[in-house]
């Protein structure tokens, strides 16, 4: 799969005012960000202190409350990526995992587009944790030594005797400790590393092992939110009835059972089938079942899969020449989502670092 992997230009840091680092106190009393701008073997990062807010491009948070927030740049559908992306970042934070939290990033596919894909901000071929490794352990290990010289500088010691263990920072010698919650507003006011050390794998306490899933408490009492939850003033459902066969198209509809429908706004024919508007999606859903559609199938295909499947066992028993690779392979691949570069995709599979 790595052949399909393109690096995009690296982005030019937005520009910075006072807004993004707030001085004295207003600064004290807020978090930690850590952004990271990734192009290949070059990277440029952002740590800027905002009162309640994050920089767009932030893929971690530290909050005066002792929460570490990751900021998702791949969707969530039941896969495990929330958890596996938070992971990551807990390992090398060193952070307690009942302090984490995940958020879906902003869209914008410059700031949080998939490596795997070019500028797309996307989820799908299993792509997720492998593009955004590198990415959030630099952000986790970034974060941890920003805490790590914070706590240094307040307690007037060398870093190197600091300790960071499930989200607190000690020091044997003076019995000093600290939540990341209490030094984050001073490590936003720390110079951001330029090289971090990361973990050796033998050392990892999180990755590899089996955590609460961050995304199943709001599932299972119901305040997580889904597309058909989003509700705007003003705002109508579309519903498509689409033809039974690949390749069938519309010969002619009959809408009036639809339109009597009560939220019912409009019946459209769209390219690949009849489209009902309504002011809800029960009233689009309810319309489309009084559609009635006539579908012209000459060019549809007809086949059954069992058909299919015999003409697929047909071609393996004839003699063929060996296949071979020609062309720019992933360049096709890419520019095949031609269409779809705005789009979200379904992320299959599990999260490699709890399969291993």
């Amino acid at each position: 799969m790595s052949a399909i992997f393109s690096i995009e230009p690296e982005p030019k840091p937005a520009a910075l005012g006072r807004r993004s680092f707030p001085k004295g106190t207003a600064a004290a009393a807020a978090g930690l960000s850590i952004g990271f701008y990734w192009a290949g073997p070059t990277r440029r990062a952002l740590a800027a202190a905002t009162a309640g807010a994050f920089a767009p491009n932030a893929f971690l948070r530290v909050a005066p409350d002792n929460s570490v927030t990751v900021i998702a740049k791949h969707l969530e559908m039941g896969q495990g990526s929330y958890t596996g992306l938070a992971t990551i970042v807990a390992e090398e934070l060193d952070a307690n995992w009942a302090q984490i939290r995940v958020e879906s990033a902003p869209a914008d596919a410059k700031l949080y587009n998939n490596l795997a894909f070019g500028t797309i901000q996307g989820t799908g071929g299993s792509s997720a944790i492998a593009n955004s490794w590198m990415q959030l352990r630099q952000a986790g290990a970034a974060a941890r030594a920003m805490l790590v010289a914070a706590a240094a500088a307040e307690w007037n010691i060398p870093s190197a005797e600091i300790v960071v263990d499930r989200g607190v920072l000690s020091h044997a010698a003076s019995r000093r400790q600290a939540g990341f919650g209490e030094l984050a507003g001073k490590a936003a006011a720390q110079p951001l590393p330029t090289q971090v050390a990361l973990k050796d794998p033998k050392d990892f306490k999180l990755i590899g092992q089996k955590l609460p899933r961050v995304d199943v408490p709001a599932k299972s009492n119901g305040t997580a939110q889904f597309t058909l939850d989003v509700t705007f003033p003003g705002m109508l459902v579309a519903v498509l009835q689409r033809p039974p066969l690949f390749g069938a198209t519309v010969k002619s509809f009959d809408a009036s059972a639809a339109k009597a429908v009560a939220g019912v706004v409009e019946v459209v024919q769209v390219p690949r089938g009849v489209a009902v508007v309504g002011k809800s999606f029960w009233a689009a859903k309810k319309g489309r079942d009084g559609l009635k559609v006539d579908w012209d199938d000459a060019k549809a295909e007809k086949r059954s899969s069992a058909s299919i499947i015999e003409e697929y066992r047909k071609l393996v028993e004839q003699p063929g020449k060996p296949a071979r690779q020609e062309g720019d392979i992933a360049g096709a691949l890419v520019s095949s989502l031609g269409p779809l570069r705005s789009a979200r995709f379904g992320e299959c599979g599990v999260s490699p670092i709890t399969a291993g």
